[in-house]
């Protein structure tokens, strides 16, 4: 049976986006196969929505799967739904080769939900804002979208953890970005190639840069100078990611796979020697005993026994995004 309109309803009733929104959304990423529902009397209780995004870390490309729209009718809460639903999305990401989960709780408390059903916390954000920007009127030249997702793409690529985005989605997000009012700076050099891109979107009396990349200092100034000139009035603010403890806690990733991921941080870090025992309730497949050495990683039976460091799924997570690691994951542009 297709429950995409009661999916539909339900999203409405928790979050309150306009329709305009939920047009575009569930016309361009809802899927059925990418759809879990509980369902009870015929009617869908709780859903949610496992979208597929490659993620680049540790020099490969990632397959994750991102959870959106979670939600739950409010006269079915404290029933345990969601929790058994993420329960139900990991065993079909293990089926179709998924290494890892991310997501971005709605709101604060859930951070704790989460982390119980094996996420932790890797994504933390900070807020720049920008004064005393001088107004420029460069002319702006007109790009295909192509033209934009070629730099976009190369500029994302370059970024060593990096939640990427296909052609499509880039579309849907240019068409997300459209429906709030926003649009796409760039900044070209004198051949005519872009040197800097923005994608910005009025809100709260701001010009929130949603995304931005250029290739050298003078491109992000002149990024800022353009914005400032189409919106005068209105104070600059990015969210750029940063290393934790030196902002908010923004997103959360889950290990899937453990085999698999602990092969490529292996690789990524032959000097590193680590053993350890990961006991993952919801993902049975992934609890075992691991050692980390020389490049590779070793998968045993678990002992559980008080000579190794028994560790949770959100923890490993944590260890492996660990500032000790040098990168900052970032995610954005999700439609969050």
């Amino acid at each position: 049976m297709n429950y995409k309109q009661q999916v539909i309803d339900l999203w409405q009733a928790c979050f309150g986006d306009s329709e305009t929104f939920v047009q575009l959304y569930f016309s361009t990423k809802y899927a059925e196969e990418n759809s879990v529902v509980y369902v009870e009397n015929e009617r869908v209780l709780s859903a949610l929505q496992m979208l597929p995004y490659p993620m680049t870390c540790w020099g490969r490309e990632l397959h994750t799967s991102y959870i959106s729209g979670a939600s739950t009718w409010p006269d079915a809460r404290g029933r345990g739904l969601m929790k058994n639903l993420l329960i139900k999305a990991f065993g079909i990401m293990r089926l179709r080769d998924i290494h890892l989960s991310t997501l971005i709780p709605a709101e604060p408390w859930l951070f704790d939900f989460y982390k119980k059903l094996g996420y932790g916390t890797v994504f933390y954000s900070a807020v720049q804002t920008f004064t005393g920007v001088l107004s420029s009127k460069v002319p702006q030249h007109e790009y295909s979208k192509e033209e934009l997702y070629a730099y976009f793409m190369i500029s994302m690529g370059k970024r060593p953890c990096c939640v990427q985005h296909t052609f499509d989605d880039f579309c849907v997000i240019l068409a997300d970005l459209y429906l709030a009012g926003g649009c796409v700076v760039t900044v070209s050099g004198n051949d005519g190639f872009i040197e800097g891109l923005a994608l910005i979107v009025p809100d709260s009396g701001k010009i929130w840069i949603k995304e931005w990349m250029y290739d050298d200092e003078n491109a992000r100034t002149t990024l800022l100078s353009k914005i400032k000139a189409l919106y005068p009035q209105y104070e600059i603010s990015v969210t750029t990611f940063v290393r934790q403890g030196y902002g908010e806690a923004f997103g959360m990733i889950r290990v899937v796979d453990a085999p698999m991921i602990l092969q490529y941080y292996a690789a990524a870090h032959p000097e590193e020697i680590w053993s350890f025992s990961l006991k993952d309730d919801q993902i049975l497949s992934n609890t075992a005993d691991y050692v980390l050495k020389g490049g590779y990683c070793e998968k045993l039976p678990f002992r559980n026994d008080e000579m190794n460091e028994v560790i949770s799924p959100s923890e490993l997570v944590e260890k492996l995004y660990s500032e000790k690691s040098g990168i900052i994951p970032c995610m954005s542009l999700m439609l969050n």
